[in-house]
């Protein structure tokens, strides 16, 4: 019989998708920004009321899948080495056989997520360049549950080659191709499945917390706003976790303009550009590629409230750095319907809305249920 040792066929099995759950909590293929969209049914308020003001936010999120750069269910490909260390009685040939391998892997998942915004600002009175200064700080508190599965065929070692010469190890060789195929198929998809395993699970916690602060002008029909956000990692996080509620140890600036016009007293038309600025994740190396966004709305008011579609894209254009997948460019398009009204007694807007998105590159893809309610103090 042959005697072998099973521990480095183990361990080179893990390498090729052992990056899967790892990478999943380093890239991420997500963005930090709103994807449920950032304009409604209020832009069609004619005038916004100074002082201070607060939201309540409450969104629920469906992902069903994660794509990859082609659009389609991730799917990882990775080529890989593979050595162990033999030995063969009667008369003992001390040996390592070596291999290679080509593997596949799909990612699915299954996450849903909600999250609780609450929303401070404060508009000031006083104009400043014909405008008012506008403050805010959003707190998110997220939890989520995510079953996460990586699965694929085991792939055929190419044939073994021996570190002794001779035809005695070349024969010895060559009738071990069999059980260490074996035995390499049984690490191979134990291993998959614990990279499955250590991805899925819940999390809860408070979220990266955002401040803003901009510049808004109204005029007759036409208000503009003109700011940035910070996005600070003030969320649960941590580098060897598939489960986390935080984006990861960086900040992201989002600068941005948005302007919305009345054509009619019944139509109101919005639009918002973004830029989105990462620094590096000091706990990885990985810094996520900068990116734009553009939102669109538009809406009408009728007499039971404002009603109206919005569109959402989510563009990055600069490579990722550091991470597992190379540029890793995200993309996502999204299309949604959104509904407002004034709640009278309580003088507070009332917003719903929905958005799915319809195609995406390197992301996570899924709907956004939203409802937000606003009131002025």
């Amino acid at each position: 019989m042959i005697k072998k040792s099973v521990y480095q066929s183990a361990y080179a099995a893990a390498v090729l998708f052992a990056i899967a759950g790892q990478t999943y909590a380093a890239d991420g293929w997500k963005l930090r920004f709103p994807l449920a969209g950032s304009l409604g049914g209020e832009i069609a308020a004619k005038q916004l009321t100074p002082g201070l003001y607060g939201s309540v936010v409450a969104t629920q999120i469906e992902v069903d899948k994660v794509t990859g750069g082609d659009g389609n269910a991730l799917t990882l490909t990775q080529a890989n080495a593979f050595s162990q260390a033999v030995t063969s009685p009667p008369s003992p040939i001390a040996m390592t056989v070596s291999s290679s391998f080509s593997g596949s892997a799909t990612v699915a998942v299954k996450q849903s997520q909600t999250v609780s915004n609450i929303l401070l600002g404060y508009l000031t009175e006083t104009e400043y360049a014909g405008g008012r200064l506008n403050f805010l700080v959003n707190i998110p508190y997220m939890s989520l549950n995510r079953t996460f599965a990586v699965s694929g065929p085991t792939p055929t070692l190419a044939p073994l080659s021996s570190s002794v010469p001779g035809p005695q190890a070349a024969a010895v060789t060559a009738g071990l191709q069999t059980t260490i195929q074996g035995q390499f198929a049984l690490r191979y998809q134990a291993q998959l499945a614990a990279n499955s395993t250590a991805a899925s699970g819940s999390a809860a916690g408070v979220g990266d917390i955002e401040v803003t602060g901009a510049w808004v002008q109204e005029k007759e029909n036409m208000r503009m706003v003109v700011g940035a956000t910070l996005a600070m990692p003030t969320g649960q996080y941590d580098k060897n976790s598939q489960l986390n509620v935080g984006f990861g140890n960086y900040y992201t600036l989002r600068p941005g303009v948005a302007v919305s016009t009345r054509p009619t007293d019944k139509l109101t038309l919005g639009a918002r550009g973004s830029l989105g600025f990462n620094s590096p994740n000091s706990d990885n190396g990985v810094r996520t590629g900068n990116y734009w966004a553009l939102d669109l709305a538009a809406a009408y008011l009728t007499p039971i409230g404002v009603f109206g579609p919005h569109l959402l894209q989510v563009t990055q254009y600069d490579d990722d750095q550091g991470g597992t997948f190379g540029a890793n460019r995200f993309s996502a398009t999204g299309a949604g319907l959104f509904y407002a009204t004034l709640i009278q007694p309580i003088n507070a807007g009332l917003n719903f809305s929905y958005m799915t998105i319809l195609n995406s590159r390197n992301a996570l893809s899924g709907s956004f249920v939203q409802v937000r309610l606003s009131k002025a103090f």
